[in-house]
């Protein structure tokens, strides 16, 4: 999820904390599960710091070990202590390192949701791991934990403890939805496609609209599926092997690009110029217009590389939403 989603889903779950008399009766501990909780919510996503040395190294290792099983322990016990310490609260030292794992497992989990996908079984899997339920930012879960937020800014604790709590429980239970939602979406387009290999479903903005890109011995086939409405938009044929592709296939950029996507498709141009212009990108991140997260790689006529890079090419509310 993005960051300004799992800093939300941070205050509603301080919101919790209220259960406990402990936390309604202490503001300064009150203060302090707020704290560890907005922390923890974002902690995994420090891994940001990686950007400043590339792109690449960014893309490598982001949602890896900073969410990785160990990480998650040691993360709650990091920001447990300095919160403890912090707030002078040190006899509740257990309670707040409970509730920062409660957010950092709940960001994990949030990120597993999405399409983009987390590795949240390293050391043991360095698979990544995707449900393909939930948009980046989701407004339905923007909207009501917003409004949690809100009841407990304005009707005190009472209302606040309420508020959190029907806003997880309806989390819970619209997650469920979506993953039960999802299975039957996929089942579609399985039964459509008979001859498929592999078969991708991601959800668009609003509920009822997905994209999917299927994959099949001749290529692939994408479209949208809008309620009961079949939009198919494209296919792409197999590419023909080049000494150009395999001239890339060892070039960083690439090899990130190699160690996360799950349908990896290439396609290549001659230059104007001269040399050549190879682009690798994964197609469940496919859109009408381009390939949004690609590794580009220009070589000269030697097959040399020239330059490189990889990213995504989109604004964040553009499509797809991961």
């Amino acid at each position: 999820m993005d960051t300004g989603s799992h800093l939300l889903f941070g205050a509603t779950l301080a919101g919790l904390g209220f259960m406990s008399p402990e936390v309604a009766s202490d503001p300064h501990l009150a203060a302090a599960v707020l704290t560890v909780t907005l922390v923890g919510s974002h902690a995994p996503d420090l891994d940001s710091v990686v950007r400043f040395k590339s792109q690449d190294s960014y893309l490598k290792h982001h949602r890896g070990t900073s969410h990785s099983i160990p990480a998650w322990f040691i993360w709650a016990g990091l920001i447990g202590s300095l919160a403890s310490w912090a707030w002078g609260v040190g006899d509740q030292l257990l309670l707040l390192t409970l509730f920062a794992f409660a957010a950092v497992a709940l960001h994990v989990f949030f990120d597993w949701t999405n399409a983009y996908g987390v590795q949240c079984l390293l050391p043991f899997r360095k698979e990544w791991l995707h449900l393909d339920i939930l948009c980046l930012t989701d407004p339905f879960l923007v909207v009501v934990h917003v409004s949690a937020v809100a009841f407990g800014i304005f009707g005190g604790q009472r209302y606040a403890l309420w508020a959190c709590a029907i806003a997880w429980g309806t989390t819970l239970f619209y997650i469920a939805w979506r993953f039960l939602h999802h299975g039957v979406v996929l089942r579609r387009v399985r039964r459509r496609y008979r001859r498929w290999r592999a078969v991708h479903v991601l959800p668009g903005l609003w509920w009822f609209r997905w994209q999917y890109v299927v994959q099949t011995d001749d290529g692939f086939e994408m479209g949208f599926i809008e309620g009961r409405r079949w939009l198919p938009t494209k296919r792409l044929p197999l590419i023909s092997p080049h000494v150009c592709i395999e001239a890339t296939r060892h070039v960083s950029s690439v090899r990130t690009l190699h160690g996360f996507a799950k349908r990896e498709y290439v396609s290549w141009t001659r230059e104007p110029d001269g040399g050549y212009l190879v682009i690798w990108t994964d197609l469940r991140f496919w859109r009408a217009k381009d390939w949004p997260y690609r590794a580009e790689v220009k070589l000269d006529d030697q097959l040399n590389v020239v330059n490189e890079r990889i990213g995504w090419y989109k604004k964040t509310w553009e499509a797809p939403y991961v």
